[in-house]
């Protein structure tokens, strides 16, 4: 077979083509910083890989989600702290209005105080999020959930749906708190108590009065009416008084003992069977005592709901740890199937300088060959 000129040059042109084509092609892999650029460079792996992408895509939307529900729970958080320090100031004041060394303007005073303390806590009830939703109003978020009815009185126009994001593929998280159950359940309306608190410290507390509630705490009889068959507070009290007469070395000391123990316990449960004159301190200071029980109830409730809150955060920061170790994992793999390790970028560079070399070679042979002649040998 004989090759002629032209055909040297077409097989020469065709393999520096091809040759310049493959450095082109490394070029953009080198660029781009990985093997497979097309689908066709690897069929398998591109389709591995474009599944990999839109699970990635999912766990970097888990990510957004998660940072709204942090931020969401922190602003519960928030508030429910701030409402945590004004209960426990009023039940600290509850305490001290109990204090029989308090007079009647004081307890005004602190009826004042509270009637603000009250727009505080309706504010905390009210609270919104950067965008203005309403934190506490369940799923009618853009509906304000607490307001008073002209009364005196508050009323909640919420729902007891709690909002939620899909945090993980298989976690959806509640990211607030039910209004009601944080500020009217449990039979605990807090605007209610507050309202009867300030009521309470506005009645005066009379000399008058106390003297009628000694008179019928010591005229109480006794529900059981078991003996001695007199009144038990007055007979606990005249009982009290032959002991403090008595001597130690007296041979009916231990009984005079016994029989005035014996009858503190009916006095007791006489007195905490009667109701009090109204204006009296035993009245004002047995109201205290309730009121005091209930917001201290009241701290317990969101005391369970910080809890909750806090419980979520910390299991966000868990599912955030757990998802940037899945997106490493995802990255890794998807660099091993398109070949975008540091390893196949450097295979990459090293190719690229070997077929270059190979193509500096050919172009000078073909450069050589091109120029050769017989008329070069005639003489």
């Amino acid at each position: 077979m004989r090759i002629s000129t032209q055909m040297l040059y077409q097989m020469s042109n065709t393999e520096l083509t091809s040759m310049q084509g493959s450095i082109l092609k490394l070029n953009q892999q080198i660029s781009a910083g990985q093997k497979v650029l097309n689908p066709s460079d690897d069929p398998v792996a591109s389709a591995r890989a474009l599944d990999l992408s839109q699970t990635q895509a999912l766990n970097e939307q888990y990510v957004t989600n998660r940072k709204n529900a942090n931020s969401s729970l922190a602003q519960v958080s928030s508030t429910l702290d701030s409402y945590t320090d004004m209960l426990t100031k009023i039940k600290s004041d509850v305490i001290k209005a109990g204090n029989a060394s308090y007079t009647n303007s004081e307890r005004v005073n602190l009826a004042s105080e509270l009637q603000g303390n009250l727009k505080e806590v309706l504010g905390y009830a009210n609270a919104t999020d950067g965008q203005g939703n309403y934190l506490f109003s369940g799923f009618k978020s853009t509906t304000q959930p607490f307001t008073l009815d002209g009364n005196g009185g508050v009323v909640y126009n919420g729902d007891q749906g709690q909002m939620s994001l899909q945090v993980d593929s298989t976690r959806q998280m509640d990211i607030s708190a039910s209004g009601q159950a944080i500020f009217q359940g449990g039979g605990q309306d807090v605007f209610k108590s507050m309202n009867d608190l300030i009521s309470l410290l506005a009645v005066p507390v009379t000399e008058a009065a106390n003297n009628a509630d000694e008179q019928a705490a010591n005229t109480f009889n006794y529900p059981v009416g078991s003996s001695p068959a007199q009144y038990p507070i007055q007979a606990y009290k005249d009982a009290q008084t032959a002991l403090d007469a008595a001597s130690p070395t007296d041979p009916n000391y231990n009984t005079l003992f016994s029989n005035a123990a014996a009858l503190k316990l009916k006095s007791d449960a006489a007195n905490a069977a009667r109701t009090p004159v109204a204006g009296s301190q035993e009245a004002l200071s047995r109201k205290l005592a309730q009121m005091g029980t209930a917001f201290s109830s009241m701290i317990d409730t969101v005391g369970t709901t910080t809890a909750s809150v806090g419980a979520r955060q910390s299991e966000l920061d868990n599912l955030d740890a757990a998802g940037a170790v899945q997106k490493q994992n995802y990255q890794q793999t998807m660099n091993d199937l398109l070949g975008a390790n540091t390893s196949d970028v450097s295979e990459l560079v090293s190719d690229l300088t070997l077929k270059s070399t190979y193509l500096s070679a050919a172009q000078k042979v073909f450069v050589s060959t091109s120029s050769l002649t017989l008329l070069n040998y005639l003489k």
